[in-house]
């Protein structure tokens, strides 16, 4: 794709996303199966907001956008492949600032670099107590990343043409917490991204698809 190719295509993007989001219906696509035996893992606490950045940019000819391994710790998505994001902090005002805030500090992206052109629905993540949205930033030039230590154990890079494409998904059994859980799932290479950041693509894969047509 030429530069004016695909400021196109996020030109349409940011069009698709003003109108109504396909919601719930295409995140359950990539749902887990949750069984009673998991039930244990769910919490019916209020849930906290968050929110994580989906970042595009210029990838090797295409649309990318990046990914992080989250570090290895004692919490529900320790070791996940995620989308950059954190929690709501009252001195944030919006999930907007919350999700440039934490990509600002998890990978170093410059916060003025970021255009945002939208976002998708909540999605509720009960394990761990959140709502998150996802917001939806452009950056002109492919971003240099400076993760952070204690909470990025490793980051890649994927353009949206292979992230999306229909034979990279399938489902499997995935390891969690000494269980095995069967769920839909993205497959890059040596990784697999499912959960919630799959749901999350899941809208998201909805709403590029139709932009492009």
């Amino acid at each position: 794709m030429s530069a004016e190719d695909i400021n196109n295509t996020i030109f349409k993007l940011k069009k698709a996303l003003k109108e109504p989001l396909p919601g719930i219906i295409a995140q359950k696509r990539m749902m887990p199966e949750i069984h009673s035996s998991h039930l244990e893992y769910f919490s019916d606490k209020p849930l906290r907001k968050a929110a994580v950045l989906i970042s595009l940019f210029p990838f090797n000819g295409h649309v990318g956008t990046l990914f992080i391994e989250r570090t290895q710790d004692t919490s529900p998505h320790s070791g996940q492949i995620a989308f950059p994001g954190g929690r709501f902090e009252p001195n944030d005002n919006t999930l907007i600032n919350t999700a440039i805030r934490e990509a600002n500090e998890e990978i170093g992206i410059n916060p003025d670099e970021v255009e945002i052109i939208g976002s998708l629905t909540p999605i509720e993540i009960p394990i761990s107590g959140f709502s998150v949205t996802p917001i939806i930033g452009v950056l002109q030039t492919d971003p240099k990343i400076k993760p952070c230590p204690t909470e990025v154990q490793n980051y890649f890079k994927v353009t949206l043409k292979e992230l999306l494409n229909t034979n990279n998904k399938t489902t499997g059994e995935v390891p969690v917490r000494n269980k095995r859980i069967t769920t839909p799932y993205y497959k890059l290479k040596h990784t697999i991204i499912w959960g919630a950041t799959a749901m999350v693509l899941s809208e998201f894969e909805e709403i590029f698809s139709k932009a492009k047509q």
